[in-house]
């Protein structure tokens, strides 16, 4: 939309750039020079300070606070459509939300290239590469189009969660809701085929969205076959700079009708859009970690609700909240309890005890029972693929000296150096949170004992393991240190569903989404890793992950008769005691039911305020003293918990020591007050303690 004109040759114009000073800046504007009026959403080039950076055109005013003569001028605007209104819109709820200013949230959702003025001449001429081609074509008919004429009958349940989605993306208003379906049940299809009405629309468009880059280019595909006469791009951070420039282009410009993307995809400008589908609801990965700390599912929500369009959360073990919402009525439940494919039956799942092989005298020092080794022996022999499901890479998670206890533990943070064995290169130690690499030492730092031990197992001593146990047997790893090469997932992941491998060993990539056909076994080793934490969700996400990795098993006809082996020395523990009953709903009920008692989400609403300094006094009494000036103003809300300031889990990260505090409400606005009130404490500690940094997280998903 056009911003009011003023009367004035030149104009003032509010841009939000990428800056923690949260305000908006005035600016010059001139048609004359800049050949156009400014429209709120545009994209332009101003100078900021010494600096000339890029921002987006927010507000257009009458008057300024500042001297007009000393405001500069804009400079450039990029060859582009301005950003939709809905996600400016978005970007000012986050910033207040999120606590973070306007340009922080908007600036960074616009692709690097994009970004850069000097790279604009280049982003307005036509890509003629075989990546572009690719990326944003819109595919013609090819050699597999043929089989997707005939068109897959969908169930009953399908057929009524179609028909309900399509009622209300007909009537052009917001509706959430959440398809729970098992594993297995089609829930990708009867979304497809959702959509399908949905692009019937001339110009219209949707938004898919996935929690991990693996999981796009399987469905991409199924994409591109379902929507032949479509243009469809895709958005994620493995892209290059320009291929994805030029897909946010073509989407912004509403000539992508089906964008698939990650989290980023959330504030992806979309001007038709119609639709929102975020597939694996309950996946963690849908939280920005670093940066604005927002959830792009929650952000998916406000948008459909924004411009009146049905959003739909999918998947098969949901996240409590949204879980809860459904129970509640705020959002509708679509419910899919039969798998799709004919005579595919649920595997059996089978709790191993590793305590009763204990006491028979057993050992399994290489982390496998005698029960799940019968197993992958005996599905070799009827020629189907077993998966072992570990959830930790890398050879060892520590080394050990056994003369005299030193561990392997990093310099820069409180966690141990992950022993690392790759095939094709020497032998290293790595941590996985700050990235350091070292070298193996040839005796133990501290009493020069040579005899270094190997505590623990990773994907890398699983497969080594297996190799060895069945030596004629194909062997695939999947995980973050075997994908890690362009089209090395796609390549991996195609093995197994060519029925390359025999066995495959991988981390929680392996778990979701994927439609192995001949996958009859999966075995899981250490999930109890997983369930004792300080965090209440360990068992929420131990319990979604096991769900997922079950439902890898049996999802076809060849793969019948399939079964699940969990191996655990808790066989009593709620998530292993509901998974072999295949109940999730009673799952969900019961962790309900004891967050309720004792308050926690979605019964309350939290925050953390985190803290990190070269010291851990420094740390935490920045936080005990503004934690004391905040809940002496004397609009401090009444209903607020401030719970003790206590060191992080891992204290220590990449060399700086970290303390949070947690803060709850049982009023979602009474916290929004408290925390902006804490803001304005924190900015001005800032000052009086160099060196500590420091942030606040809106509903955090890891305490």
């Amino acid at each position: 939309m056009n911003l009011p004109e003023n009367n004035l040759n030149e104009c003032i114009v509010q841009v939000a750039v990428d800056t923690p000073v949260n305000k908006l800046f005035d600016y010059l504007w001139s048609p004359e020079f800049l050949g156009r009026l400014p429209q709120r959403g545009q994209i332009v080039s101003v100078e900021f300070g010494k600096k000339e950076i890029v921002g987006v055109v927010i507000n257009q005013i009458k008057e300024s606070d500042f001297d007009i003569h000393k405001l500069k001028k804009v400079t450039a605007i990029a060859p582009a459509p301005p950003l939709s209104d809905d996600v400016i819109a978005m970007a000012e709820f986050a910033s207040s939300y999120y606590l973070k200013s306007v340009g922080e949230v908007i600036v960074p959702s616009v692709p690097k290239y994009w970004r850069q003025k000097d790279k604009w001449n280049l982003l307005s001429q036509e890509k003629k590469t075989s990546s572009n081609k690719k990326e944003n074509k819109k595919p013609g008919k090819d050699k597999n189009q043929e089989e997707y004429k005939v068109e897959i009958l969908l169930n009953e349940e399908q057929e009524l969660a179609v028909k309900e989605l399509t009622a209300a993306s007909n009537k052009n208003i917001f509706g959430c809701y959440l398809m729970q379906g098992v594993t297995g049940s089609g829930k990708t299809l009867t979304y497809l085929r959702w959509l399908s009405k949905v692009l019937a629309e001339e110009n219209s468009q949707v938004l898919i969205m996935v929690p991990e880059i693996n999981l796009t280019p399987q469905l991409e595909e199924s994409i591109r076959q379902a929507f032949p006469d479509k243009s469809v791009v895709v958005l994620h951070s493995r892209l290059t700079d320009r291929v994805r420039a030029d897909n946010w282009a073509s989407a912004n410009k509403g000539e992508a009708q089906i964008i698939l993307g990650t989290r980023m995809a959330a504030m992806v400008s979309l001007p038709n859009l119609k639709a929102i589908v975020v597939d694996e609801e309950h996946d963690l990965s849908y939280k920005q970690q670093e940066g604005v700390r927002y959830s792009a599912r929650d952000l998916a929500v406000w948008r459909a609700k924004k411009i009146e369009i049905p959003v739909l959360l999918v998947s098969a073990t949901p996240s409590l909240e949204s879980w809860f919402n459904a129970q509640e009525g705020r959002y509708q439940k679509l419910n899919l309890h039969q798998r799709a494919a004919k005579n595919a039956l649920k595997p059996t799942v089978d709790i191993v005890d590793l305590n009763i092989e204990k006491q028979a005298g057993i050992k399994n020092a290489h982390g496998f029972s005698q029960h799940l080794l019968s197993g992958i022996s005996k599905n070799l022999e009827l020629g189907r693929q077993t998966l072992i499901f570990i959830n930790r890479r890398g050879y060892s998670p520590v080394l050990s000296c056994e003369a005299c206890g030193w561990v392997s533990d990093c310099i820069k943070c409180s966690s141990h150096m992950v022993l690392h064995r790759p095939a094709d290169e020497k032998p290293s130690l790595c941590c996985h949170h700050c990235g350091l690499i070292k070298h193996i030492p040839k005796s133990c730092p501290n009493c020069g004992n040579s005899d270094l031990i190997p505590m623990g197992k990773g994907t890398q001593k699983v497969e080594e393991y297996l190799s060895q146990a069945f030596p004629s047997a194909k062997i695939l790893r999947i995980d973050a240190d075997t994908t890690r090469k362009k089209g090395s997932a796609e390549e991996l992941f195609g093995a197994i569903h060519e029925g390359e491998a025999d066995i495959v060993v991988g981390t929680q990539m392996i778990t979701k989404g994927h439609d192995y056909q001949s996958v009859s076994l999966v075995g899981v080793i250490d999930a109890d890793a997983s369930l004792f934490s300080q965090d209440y969700r360990a068992a929420e996400r131990l319990f979604a992950q096991l769900m997922q990795v079950t439902g890898r098993a049996g999802r076809s006809a060849q793969s019948s008769n399939s079964r699940v082996v969990i191996q655990t020395r808790y066989p009593t523990a709620a998530p292993y005691r509901y998974l072999q009953r295949d109940d999730v709903n009673g799952f969900l009920s019961e962790i309900c039911d004891e967050r309720k008692i004792v308050g926690l989400p979605p019964f309350s609403y939290q925050a953390l305020i985190h803290s990190e300094h070269k010291t851990l006094i420094a740390a935490m009494d920045m936080l005990k003293e503004a934690a004391k000036n905040a809940s002496e103003v004397k609009n401090w809300p009444a209903n607020i918990v401030l719970n003790d300031v206590v060191p992080k889990t891992m204290i220590r990260l990449a060399g700086q020591e970290r303390a949070q505090m947690l803060i709850e409400s049982t009023s979602r606005q009474a916290l929004q007050v408290a925390l902006e009130i804490l803001q304005q404490m924190l900015t001005m500690q800032t000052t009086k303690r160099k060196g500590v940094g420091w942030y606040i997280e809106r509903d955090p998903i890891q305490l």
